[in-house]
C-alpha cells in the first residue's frame, strides 16, 4: 500500500477478517465513509471458513481503495502484523471486522497527532468507544479517560484504550515495538493482544487522546472476549509480564498486579469459574485487603447497575436504543 497523493499523511486501515460474513461489510463501509481522504484499506482474511472470503473479494473489487490479502488462519495478531508490514503509509489504524467507526474518527486522530509530528516520541492516538449490539444500536457508552502522554504505569493498572479498533499508530513505531504478539493465541491466551501492544508502545512512546466516542465496539455472545476464562487468564498474564519492567516503582508494580488479578477475578466470576475466582480473590486479599474489598464493592455495585439497566432496556425494547451513528460523539454521558 503506497502513500496517498493528497499531501496529507497517508493512513492504512488494517481489517483482520475471520468468519465475519455478517459484519465485515458494515465495518468496511464505516471506513469508506471517513471524511479523511488519504486512506487505503487492507482486508486481511485469516483463513475464514464461512462466506467472508468471497464477500471480501467482492468488496475489494468494488473500491480502488481496498485491497484483499489472504492466508491461512494464524490469529488476529498475525493478521494485524501482516497488514502493518504491507502498509507504506505514515500511519496504520486497526479495525476489527465487526466494529464501526464514526466518520470523523481518523480525521480527528490525525489532527490530534499533527502537532507532535516533529516529536519522535509521540507514537499513537486513541479515542473513546460505545458498546453496540448486532443491529448497531448503542448498549452503553464506554468509560471515560483523560490519560495522554506517557502513562505506561497507569495503563498497566487499567486498560484505558479498551479495544483493538481505537488506535491510530505511526507505522514505524508499531514495527519498532515488534507489533502484536501472535504467541498469545498459540499459548491459549488470545484476547488481549491489543492490550499487550498498547503497553509495548507506552513503554517507549507517548500516546495522544481524542476524548470522543468515535468507535462502536460490538458486543456479541460468541466473540473471544465472551470467553471469560481465557480473558481472565490472558489479561493477568499480560499484566504479570509487564509488571517486571524496571521502570516501575514497587508501589506501581504492586498496584498493577492487584488490579490485574482483580480484573481476572471479575472475569472468572462472570463466567462461573468459581474456583479460579476464589484463588484470584484470595491472592488479592492476602496482598492488599483494603484495596481488594473496595474493588469488590465497586464490582458488586456495577453488577447491580448493569442488571437494572438491562431490565429497563428489555422493558423498553431494543428498538428504543439509539443507533451508533445517530449520537453526538462528543456526548459525555451514557445514551441509554
Amino acid at each position: 500500500m503506497s502513500e496517498q497523493p493528497s499531501g496529507l499523511p497517508g493512513v492504512t486501515v488494517v481489517i483482520p477478517v475471520y468468519n465475519m460474513e455478517r459484519y465485515v461489510e458494515r465495518s468496511l463501509n464505516s471506513v469508506l465513509a471517513q471524511t479523511y481522504p488519504a486512506l487505503a484499506v487492507l482486508l486481511v482474511d485469516d483463513g475464514s471458513t464461512d462466506g467472508s472470503l468471497e464477500l471480501c473479494r467482492k468488496l475489494a473489487a468494488s473500491s480502488p481503495a481496498v485491497e484483499l490479502v489472504t492466508g491461512p488462519n494464524r490469529g488476529v495478531a498475525a493478521a494485524r502484523n501482516c497488514g502493518t508490514e504491507l502498509a507504506r503509509t505514515e500511519y496504520v489504524a486497526y479495525l476489527d471486522a465487526d466494529d464501526l467507526w464514526h466518520p470523523e474518527k481518523i480525521a480527528r486522530q490525525v489532527d490530534a497527532l499533527s502537532c507532535h509530528r516533529a516529536a519522535s516520541d509521540w507514537a499513537a492516538c486513541y479515542c473513546l468507544y460505545r458498546r453496540i449490539d448486532d443491529d448497531d444500536r448503542v448498549i452503553r457508552s464506554g468509560p471515560l479517560s483523560d490519560e495522554r502522554g506517557a502513562f505506561f504505569a497507569e495503563h498497566l493498572k487499567r486498560n484505558h484504550v479498551g479495544n483493538g479498533s481505537s488506535l491510530l499508530v505511526r507505522r514505524e513505531a508499531a514495527l519498532d515495538v515488534g507489533g502484536f504478539d501472535p504467541s498469545q493465541a498459540a499459548r491459549g491466551l488470545g484476547g488481549c493482544e491489543d492490550f499487550d501492544f498498547q503497553l509495548k508502545l507506552l513503554r517507549r512512546y507517548k500516546v495522544e487522546l481524542v476524548a470522543e466516542y468515535l468507535v462502536g465496539y460490538r458486543q456479541r455472545d460468541d466473540q473471544m472476549s465472551g470467553d471469560r476464562k481465557r480473558m481472565g487468564d490472558a489479561y493477568f498474564a499480560v499484566v504479570e509480564a509487564f509488571a517486571g519492567d524496571p521502570a516501575l516503582t514497587p508501589a506501581d508494580r504492586r498496584a498493577a498486579l492487584v488490579a490485574g488479578r482483580g480484573c481476572a477475578a471479575a472475569n472468572y466470576f462472570m463466567g462461573g469459574y468459581l474456583v479460579r475466582f476464589a484463588r484470584a480473590a484470595a491472592g488479592n486479599m492476602a496482598t492488599a485487603p483494603l484495596t481488594s474489598l473496595n474493588r469488590a464493592a465497586r464490582f458488586v455495585a456495577w453488577q447491580v447497575r448493569e442488571k437494572t439497566r438491562l431490565s429497563r432496556a428489555r422493558r423498553k425494547g431494543a428498538a428504543s436504543s439509539p443507533l451508533f451513528y445517530d449520537l453526538d460523539p462528543r456526548r459525555r454521558t451514557p445514551a441509554c
